[in-house]
């Protein structure tokens, strides 16, 4: 058996699921652990099926415990020598890297991590495109506003700020600089760009970015934030924070045709290597 856990934001999810889904084409019995979410209070917790429809193969509590390395007692220690899930737990080895070891890999495991890398997601690209079908829209507003997005030439604006300001690992990369030279850049290269932003600060947005023919997304909240998503895949072409939320955003657009720009880097560390995240048809300002 193998275990993959899942926790985070929903950006962080899809990337589990695309690893989940990765492991599946190589093995039989693959199942999830999502019990950690009755105690996270970030973001919306576990959304896919909610949103997508997804209804995952859970892992038992009897099952967890097999894979359990704090519980010490001499039962479960027994019992994990027999199963042979004493040495099973593996967390991701290198954050944003890709180890292909793990698909050769018969024995029981348990994963944790973000598998935040395009070859994990590239064996699965078209079951994830089926997958990751949103639902329809419910609301005038959010209907109003697709059409807009599909008929205009428009460029979806990510911001992430608020829980990214002063972090020290993802704050600072995506600042009022790097969104003025991405600006500047679209409407330099896109003829007739319609700019649409969201983000968790949009008034920030709204005082920082005056210009004409701009869109401000400011509705999706709650358990209805996945609409901006949603949005911005609806979008013809897009600039994107280093989030995974946005990222997500920029690759269920499926047109050969779209623009992706992006910060030069995901991250404050410039020893760890990102091209897996950072792809290379993408606009790096």
């Amino acid at each position: 058996m193998k275990i993959v856990k899942f926790l985070g934001g929903l950006g962080n999810q899809l990337f589990q699921y695309a690893f989940f889904c990765a492991l599946r084409q190589k093995f039989r019995n693959v199942k999830t652990d999502l019990s950690e979410f009755s105690s996270y209070r970030l973001h919306n917790g576990y959304e896919l099926d909610r949103i997508f429809g997804l209804q995952l193969p859970r892992a038992s509590p009897f099952e967890r415990k097999l894979f359990d390395q704090q519980d010490r007692t001499w039962i479960q220690r027994k019992l994990r020598r027999l199963c042979g899930t004493k040495n099973a737990y593996q967390e991701e080895k290198v954050p944003f890297g890709y180890d292909g070891s793990v698909f050769e890999d018969p024995r029981h495991r348990y994963y944790w991590g973000y598998w935040q890398h395009i070859d994990y997601i590239k064996p699965v690209a078209d079951q994830l495109r089926v997958d990751f079908r949103f639902p329809a829209f419910t609301d005038q507003r959010n209907a109003a506003i697709a059409e807009t997005l599909t008929a205009e030439n428009t460029i979806s604006v990510h911001v992430r700020r608020g829980d990214y300001l002063g972090d020290p690992v993802l704050g600072g990369i995506c600042d009022e600089a790097y969104y003025n030279r991405a600006l500047a850049y679209a409407q330099r290269q896109l003829p007739n760009p319609r700019f649409v932003f969201f983000s968790n600060d949009i008034t920030w947005c709204r005082e920082t970015f005056r210009m004409d023919n701009t869109l401000f997304v400011d509705w999706n909240t709650g358990t209805e934030s996945f609409r901006d998503m949603q949005l911005m895949s609806l979008c013809k072409h897009h600039i994107i924070a280093n989030s995974s939320f946005s990222w997500w955003g920029s690759w269920l657009n499926s047109s050969p045709s779209k623009q992706v720009i992006s910060p030069s880097n995901w991250i404050t560390n410039n020893h760890l290597d990102v091209s897996g995240i950072l792809l290379p048809d993408f606009i790096k300002m």
